[in-house]
């Protein structure tokens, strides 16, 4: 071994160490599983160099002394349930080494649960990941669990193992038009939102069978009118509807896995929850608009906003790599459903949606790309206005009886990535990064033509802050040239652009509050720029 080499331990420290850790371990032991042995008085002294790095031969033979998966103060990570995109994952089991290592020589090989080196092979031994209180989100003290009502007694727990979960998120808006767009005016606006998953194997139902389902209401108001632009300023507030007090079930789908890398999904299909660019993964409340960016062109790729609906009925087929989306194909019905049944579904035509996500490791840092487009069937005006835009200023140019021909048939085509710039050693699932989303449409009968949204976000890098969230993006829309034809003698169009910067900061693992503030060049040429300010106030009940 090169370099000075000397006692890594004392056998009376390595054997208090080992009784230590014993102890921690038993605070949250596992049923049927008994925690590590203290080390022996007879246990090998391991030597280092000054680097930290040992000899293969002495790492074995610690290593063959701990029982496989059992690493003393951590939790085993329960089989995953179902992920509310249209695939749902299949079983997932995380193994937890006694000792992570890292080769430095290619000698390394594995069997089994444990890194097993070739004899003369030099590994250093590290400190691994630890499972996060995200994996046990019902557990702790009032402060410290992931949901305000806790465990229940147990019984979410219990739930939990034989595959039943259920969340409940209130998400709160106050927001104002501080200067510019059409109205100086503040808005208050509630939104609930129920999530039940099932997987119905663990209940012994069917085998590979995952249900999901996804509630809403909203109450209040929102300041989608007052802000004058052509993609609304507050996404979430626009459904399940954009006006009034409503309550609807967005999402009823059943998935099926045939396979380990193979699923059919069908139901109603609530798209914007499939969403692959979710914002804070493993924090819980992972649904677009309710953690990270609010106004539209942030939140997710608006090019599809002509072709795929909110919500609607809809099946398809999936290929799964490590258990998530690789290639996914749906059929969906053209008209929104989000407050509707599955009366008259496909009697307009058919969308078909195309998606391909690739996970990417750039200088040993986690990303994605993900590709696809869409192609409805349905006939549509440029004016026509879906779940997505803001009824203003369609509904002006309707009411100005602008009179748009009916074109047959709609495309657009999409590409997103997000590339990690900062990983948390501890907690792989904490990044931050840069991202970006850029798209182009057919532009008549979509009245956008290309859009190009991109910025930096994700958790925050302070230890101290594990569940603050922050972003600053750029949306631009680039109105199609036959839509601004369409509307320049009743009502001018120009191109919108405009900036967004929020900061979550968790008031305590369950609620969250976010300062936001937008700055946009309203689409309708003669309003001024619009500065929106607000707040919004999270609790996972």
């Amino acid at each position: 071994m090169e370099g000075p080499v000397v006692a890594s331990r004392t056998k009376a420290i390595a054997a208090l160490l080992c009784t230590a850790l014993a102890a921690d371990f038993s605070h949250g032991q596992t049923p049927g599983v008994k925690p590590a042995p203290p080390v022996a008085d007879e246990e090998p002294v391991i030597e280092t160099s000054s680097d930290g790095w040992v000899a293969a031969d002495e790492y074995k033979a610690v290593a063959d002394d701990v029982p496989k998966a059992q690493t003393p103060g951590f939790k085993p990570i329960p089989m995953a349930a179902p992920t509310p995109y249209p695939v749902a994952a299949t079983a997932q089991r995380v193994t937890a080494t006694p000792y992570p290592v890292a080769a430095k020589n290619p000698a390394v090989k594995t069997t089994g649960d444990l890194a097993r080196p070739e004899s003369g092979a030099i590994v250093k031994v590290e400190a691994g990941p630890t499972v996060k209180e995200e994996d046990y989100p019902y557990e702790g003290g009032l402060t410290e669990r992931l949901r305000l009502t806790g465990d229940w007694g147990g019984f979410r727990t219990e739930f939990k193992k034989h595959g039943l979960t259920f969340d409940l998120y209130s998400t709160q808006f106050y927001q104002g038009v501080a200067s510019g767009g059409r109205d100086d005016t503040w808005e208050y606006g509630h939104k609930l939102d129920y999530l039940l998953n099932a997987d119905l194997g663990k209940m012994c139902l069917v085998k590979g069978g995952f249900l999901y389902l996804h509630g809403e209401t909203r109450f209040g108001n929102s300041i989608n009118k007052a802000d004058g632009l052509f993609l609304p300023a507050n996404l979430p507030l626009q459904f399940p509807d954009s006006e009034g007090d409503v309550s609807a079930l967005t999402a009823i789908r059943y998935t099926q896995a045939l396979s380990e890398q193979f699923v059919v999904y069908g139901g109603k299909l609530n798209t914007l929850d499939d969403y692959v660019l979710k914002y804070s993964p493993g924090m819980g409340a992972n649904l677009p608009g309710l953690n990270g960016f609010m106004n539209t062109g942030l939140v997710f790729n608006p090019i599809v906003m002509r072709t795929v609906p909110y919500s609607t009925t809809g099946f398809g087929a999936a290929f799964l790599r490590n258990e998530k989306p690789l290639v996914s194909v749906s059929l969906l019905d053209p008209d929104e459903r989000a407050t509707t049944g599955f009366d008259d579904s496909f009697d307009r035509g058919v969308v078909v949606a195309a998606d391909l996500t690739v996970e990417t490791c750039l200088f040993d840092l986690p990303g994605l790309i993900n590709v696809g487009g869409a192609y409805s069937t349905a006939r549509y005006r440029a004016i026509d206005p879906s779940a997505y835009f803001t009824r203003l200023p369609l509904r002006q140019l309707r009411d100005l009886g602008v009179n748009a021909p009916e074109e047959e048939g709609s495309w657009a085509l999409y590409a997103n990535h997000y590339q990690a710039l900062w990983v948390d050693s501890c907690d792989h699932r904490r990044t931050w990064g840069v991202f970006g989303q850029y798209g182009i449409s057919d532009g008549n009968p979509n009245p956008i033509r290309f859009v190009a949204n991109f910025g930096v976000g994700g958790r925050s890098p302070f230890r101290w802050r594990t569940y603050d969230t922050f972003g600053a993006g750029f949306f631009f829309t680039g109105l199609s040239d036959d839509f601004k034809a369409l509307a320049a003698a009743a009502l001018p169009q120009q191109d919108e652009y405009g900036v967004e910067v929020f900061y979550s900061y968790a008031v305590t693992s369950w609620c969250r509050l976010t300062g936001d503030v937008q700055l946009a060049r309203p689409s309708t040429v003669g309003l001024d720029i619009a500065m929106i300010m607000g707040g919004r106030m999270q609790i996972l009940f």
